[in-house]
């Protein structure tokens, strides 16, 4: 092991017995167990089999992914005039944080306590200035909460010394069929949202917005995944969703997914502008899960909730320009229910 300090597992179980599973390598959540409607439960989010494979992790499982995530080409952040030069860690690419980020932190960890006991974990990493290229020392807070409605709470914080660049978006892959299922296929996905950002080079946004209407991208109706995915020529999803372009600050729908096998129902809601959707499309046959399988290309799916991707070298996204006295915060919430094969509405109370 190449880790300086010991790695922890955490484990928050609600009345239902719903458990999520935290590590503070990454701060990442390695699983996440929710009743399905046979009567048990199906862990849902995919993970590796052991810490050695976090520490090797390039597919960033389960992480909080910074300091600031998506591609930003070329790899310079200017803000009030003045340059700084980013790790280029893809090809010309500054991709998710660079070849240090976030995700290979290894973060302080308090619990959280409610009323009938611990229900979460709060998770502190600093991120020194010049870290990468970044400007500015960057303190950053993670809570993760699980209720007893089956929703976990993802609230994520930073505050900075100097302005930089921040876009915080939690990593975990999905598949509500179980995370030892072979393919995402069979996942009814709907995206609320009517403009998508088209990609470039290097999967580096365009800088335009347009219309998801009459496009492969239209996700504003249940849409069969397997389907979807077979419209892009196999290559799958790896594409953002705009929400809004203003800042608010209750959480709003942004995705539903469904798995028509166990009946679980997973909505996404968000304070953040837009979602990236990922289908797993650069695992490979050498990824071996947790429960011995293979996490193949299609095997999981993410939501990355964050802001506009490389935002600082597009002056029409919005900003992800953090400054002192004026910090990052935004909550994203998974909530979990047993659903009826009934138009994808009839709930099923847990």
């Amino acid at each position: 092991m190449a880790f300086s300090q010991p790695i922890q597992l955490y484990e928050i179980e609600n009345q239902h017995g719903a458990v999520l599973s935290i590590i503070n390598y990454g701060a990442r959540i390695i699983g996440l167990k929710v009743p399905s409607l046979q009567g048990g439960l199906v862990d849902v989010v995919c993970g590796l089999k052991s810490l050695e494979d976090y520490e090797k992790d390039d597919l960033y499982f389960g992480a909080i992914v910074g300091r600031c995530a998506g591609r930003i080409a070329p790899p310079l952040v200017t803000i009030d005039g003045k340059s700084h030069h980013l790790t280029a860690n893809s090809g010309d690419v500054h991709l998710h944080g660079g070849l240090n980020g976030f995700d290979k932190a290894i973060w302080k960890v308090d619990p959280i306590e409610g009323e009938k006991g611990v229900e979460g974990v709060r998770l502190r990493h600093v991120s020194p200035a010049g870290t990468e290229g970044y400007p500015g020392e960057l303190v950053t807070e993670v809570e993760y909460r699980l209720t007893n409605d089956n929703e976990v709470i993802v609230r994520i914080k930073a505050t900075c010394q100097e302005a930089t660049i921040v876009n915080l978006p939690q990593h975990s892959y999905f598949n509500l069929g179980g995370s030892e299922e072979r393919d995402i296929y069979d996942h009814v996905v709907t995206i609320s949202s009517e403009t998508y950002l088209p990609m470039g080079a290097n999967s580096v946004p365009t800088g335009e917005i347009l219309p998801v209407k009459n496009t492969v991208f239209d996700f504003q109706t249940p849409q069969n995944l397997g389907a979807a995915i077979r419209l892009t020529s196999d290559d799958g999803f790896d594409n953002y969703w705009c929400l809004t372009t203003t800042p608010h600050h209750t959480p709003k729908n942004a995705v539903n997914v469904y798995h028509p096998k166990t009946g679980i129902n997973m909505e996404v809601l968000t304070t953040q502008p837009g979602v990236l959707m990922y289908t797993g499309n650069y695992l490979h046959k050498a990824v071996i899960g947790k429960y011995n399988n293979v996490l193949d290309r299609h095997s999981a799916l993410c939501f990355e909730t964050q802001g506009y991707p490389n935002a600082i070298n597009v002056p029409t996204f919005p900003s992800v320009i953090v400054r002192p006295g004026l910090p990052y915060d935004h909550t994203t919430i998974w909530r979990f229910s047993k659903v009826k094969h009934k138009n994808h509405t009839v709930n099923e109370d847990v």
